[in-house]
């Protein structure tokens, strides 16, 4: 409430002998005292109400100002029932900017205090109802489909706060206040993965002096920490007052009805596109056409296109898991269709550029990186295809794009991105084959060394691997392993006595290297 509301109550006769100017300053609390230094007692805007008790002789009066000035106070109120308010009170208020009011004898303090309150609550209950009524039009505009981030923006600043939301990549959704540098959203992610609990303190890093700002989670009902925002806020959340949690409770729940809205889209996309990969693997483009223009896609035929496949192993829970991390990793690039849940696949709309599909992987990388401190319960593996001209090279390019994440599962990390032009080795064979025929096959030619070198403390499928490396030379090899030759000998001879191999001959070498890169890989 402001004191010019209170001297506007005709009921209470208040009459201003200094500080008539100040109508509009904030009152937040009356308090009654009649002791000679009261500072120690108040917190600062109230109006404070004596009888003064406390006045024996003119200097008192600086005295008692001067204390509630030190205290912050708003205004002071004097009764008049010991007898007229003397000019050395009045002249103290003037030097110390204090306003004074006369309260007559007819008006008591109580009545004063009670209208104090009750400018108070009403204040406050209009402030709320405005508050309320606010917060409802911003929830209707962004039900409506209005931009999330200019409403985030509207909301914070109509608040007065510095607010961001953040994904969990560490990519830049929304803002109201200063921009958040790339290494302190990756920071903000990097602390959001690892948390036990919310809200999280970060403090920037770089900064003097550091900021402290808050994290708090967009929790939707299908809300995943590899694939969800965050709300983040200027300041200490232990600090805050009930306005600032009020306020980081609206700014929240828009944030969830926009990541709302835009998952439920995501999925609907994803389902309208399920038949994408059934339609490029029988060539039948103009459907496929159709379908991604029915996507999103401004130009399916002329645009270049980079296919994108990912999986999360082992299947998660969440069913669309891998989707909508795929999903987050892309969500900078326009015109993009995905569908799938475990062999997810997405085509990109490049532009003109050449290397559109070696920017798309380093994206994909730099993402990826932001999730690995989530990534405790899986393996993230990418491929990413070559990029692709004519519609009808779609199918080799999805093709593509699937042998580079196979490979991307067979290589270690927690995350691992492989793109189309390094499957042309080995590994690209490998990838190719069912996991369960690969267990085979390590198992048969390296099962009998592995249970001779347990049952015997020997070093068996070591010798065999450095042997191979040194390309069968046997002086080189047993120089490696500070062993004899004769020694070296008599160990590849029981290798081939196990595994029924000749490593004299080509072809018997390749099947035991196979072995060992098929072992390395399970590992």
């Amino acid at each position: 409430m402001r004191l010019g509301e209170l001297l506007s109550l005709p009921r209470l006769r208040l009459r201003v002998l200094s500080g008539g100017d100040q109508a509009d300053l904030p009152i937040r609390w009356a308090y009654t005292t009649d002791l000679l230094e009261p500072a120690r007692y108040l917190t600062g805007g109230e109006l404070v109400l004596t009888g003064m008790m406390w006045h024996t002789r003119p200097e008192d009066s600086e005295t008692f100002v001067a204390s509630l000035a030190e205290a912050g106070v708003a205004a002071l109120g004097a009764g008049t029932a010991l007898g007229e308010i003397p000019d050395d009170l009045v002249r103290a208020c003037q030097r110390h900017g204090m306003p004074l009011l006369e309260v007559p004898t007819e008006t008591s303090f109580g009545a004063v205090t009670e209208e104090v309150l009750r400018l108070l609550n009403r204040n406050r209950f209009t402030t709320i109802a405005e508050r309320h009524d606010r917060h409802r039009r911003l929830i209707a505009e962004v039900a409506a489909g209005a931009d999330f981030p200019e409403v985030f923006a509207h909301a914070a600043d109509q608040a007065g706060v510095n607010a961001w939301v953040v994904s969990s990549t560490g990519r830049a959704v929304a803002s109201a206040g200063p921009e958040l540098g790339e290494e302190t959203r990756l920071e903000i992610a990097h602390r959001a993965l690892t948390a036990p609990s919310f809200p999280r303190e970060v403090r920037p890093p770089g900064e003097a002096p550091p900021r402290v700002l808050t994290v708090l989670p967009v929790q939707t009902r299908e809300s995943h920490p590899l694939a969800r925002w965050l709300l983040v806020c200027a300041g200490d959340h232990r600090s805050w007052g009930e306005d600032a949690h009020e306020t980081a409770a609206e700014l929240s729940s828009i944030a969830v009805l926009a990541r709302s809205r835009e998952e439920e889209r995501a999925l609907n996309d994803a389902r309208h596109a399920e038949g994408l990969p059934r339609l490029l693997a029988g060539q039948r483009m103009e459907e496929a056409a159709a379908l991604l223009r029915a996507g999103g896609m401004a130009d399916p035929e002329g645009a270049l296109h980079v296919v994108v496949s990912a999986e999360l192993a082992p299947e998660p829970r969440l069913p669309d898991l891998a989707r909508r991390v795929l999903g987050e990793l892309l969500a900078g690039r326009g015109d993009t269709v995905l569908t799938g849940d475990d062999d997810v696949l997405a085509v990109v709309a490049a532009g003109e550029s050449g290397g559109a599909a070696d920017s798309l992987r380093a994206e994909l990388e730099r993402g990826a990186r932001a999730l690995e401190p989530g990534l405790t319960d899986y393996r993230l593996a990418l491929g990413v295809g070559c990029t692709a001209r004519p519609l009808g090279d779609l199918r080799g390019a999805a093709a593509e794009a699937r042998h580079a994440r196979r490979l991307a599962r067979l290589r270690g990390g927690r995350t691992q991105v492989v793109a189309g032009d390094e499957i042309d080795t080995h590994e690209l064979l490998l990838a190719s084959v069912p996991e369960e025929i690969r267990d085979s096959y390590r198992e048969r030619l390296l099962g009998p060394l592995l249970a001779y070198d347990r049952d015997h403390r020997s070093d068996l499928v070591e010798t065999l691997e450095r042997f191979l490396e040194h390309s069968g030379s046997w002086q080189r090899c047993a120089n490696a392993m500070h062993v004899h030759v004769n020694t070296l000998r008599y160990r590849i001879g029981r290798v081939e006595e196990l595994t029924g191999r000749d490593l004299g001959r080509l072809d018997h070498r390749v099947d035991l290297f196979l072995a060992l890169r098929l072992r390395d890989q399970a590992l």
